[in-house]
């Protein structure tokens, strides 16, 4: 088997206008291979990767891999508390994230950050808190 990807970011197409979701988090279309922000009731099974590089419809957008061993920017959702490092972060709407103990788990903040700016954040595989 030939190894494709040796990184952990992989491009896709935008299904909507991604220009304004550096740091989103996003699914994909199987069928369609395009890109779209995911909700707070998103499942873990569905959050493909957090957006890098951003475009409009139609166009390539890089998407990090929650697999990263990197440190990486996620956006905070406007109406998220401030968090600290350690803070368990889930998905809120557009894509973004907030501070939580329960919903879609997918990133331990490693730095600090406020609502509606990318805080640097350890990705972890998706999973469902309480």
């Amino acid at each position: 088997m030939a190894i494709y990807h040796q990184m952990q970011v992989v491009r896709l197409t935008a299904g909507a206008d991604l220009s304004a979701c550096e740091g989103c988090f996003v699914t994909v279309d199987g069928a369609t291979g395009t890109a779209t922000l995911t909700t707070g009731s998103t499942t873990a099974d569905k959050v493909y990767g957090v957006l890098d590089g951003v475009d409009v419809k139609d166009r390539p957008v890089d998407v990090i891999l929650p697999g990263c061993s990197g440190i990486v920017g996620v956006k905070l959702h406007s109406g998220s508390a401030a968090v600290v490092p350690g803070d368990r972060l889930v998905l809120g709407a557009n894509g973004t994230v907030t501070k939580g103990s329960s919903g879609t788990f997918v990133a331990v903040a490693v730095g600090s950050g406020t609502a509606g700016n990318l805080t640097p954040v350890r990705l972890v595989q998706p999973t469902t808190l309480g």
